[in-house]
């Protein structure tokens, strides 16, 4: 034997005439394009919402770095006390604004020196035991951490964070 199977059938191929139930199928397939037309409608219409919900993160992070700016001026340092309860006040607030979501807002690749939210938190303990310590922070190690090498060599950009910490704390401290 050449290793063939003799016995298969050929496959006998149905002739189907064009015939109500086909027009039916046509009709049944043209409103499921319908349908699909109006969920990706609907898709684009979630993707939008996300958009603005983004969009509406993002100008709360502005509004809060324009904040920064403008209480900048009242550098009254928060006391002791104020900052034990102030940090982890800020975590609960980030979680508040995050609403179930990993991330707080888009982030930007061109904000080389943005701080995300769990970093301000870090940056925070940070600042807390500097404080308790009656020190400043050290912002030269500080900047050569792994939290934050996107500040590496460039201690003076972490410096410049610290008010728009301190705005944050005192937020969260209100809330």
């Amino acid at each position: 034997m050449s290793g063939k199977n003799t016995n298969v059938r050929p496959r006998a191929t149905s002739k189907s005439k064009p015939s109500q139930a086909s027009s039916e199928g046509t009709r049944q397939s043209k409103r499921k394009r319908g349908q699909d037309e109006d969920e990706v409608d609907g898709e684009s219409a979630k993707n939008k919402t996300a958009r603005v919900t983004r969009n509406a993160t993002a100008e709360t992070a502005e509004g809060v770095e324009g904040e920064t700016i403008r209480q900048t001026s009242d550098d009254e340092e928060l006391s002791l006390a104020d900052l034990a309860e102030a940090v982890p006040a800020l975590k609960k607030m980030h979680a508040r604004m995050r609403d179930g979501k990993r991330q707080l807002g888009k982030r930007r690749s061109g904000d080389k020196f943005q701080l995300s939210s769990s970093l301000f938190y870090v940056f925070a303990h940070r600042y807390r035991a500097a404080r308790n310590a009656h020190k400043d922070v050290d912002y030269q190690r500080l900047s050569t951490t792994a939290n934050f090498k996107d500040f590496k060599g460039h201690a003076e950009e972490l410096r410049a964070k610290e008010p728009e910490l301190k705005v944050l704390l005192k937020k969260a401290l209100a809330e």
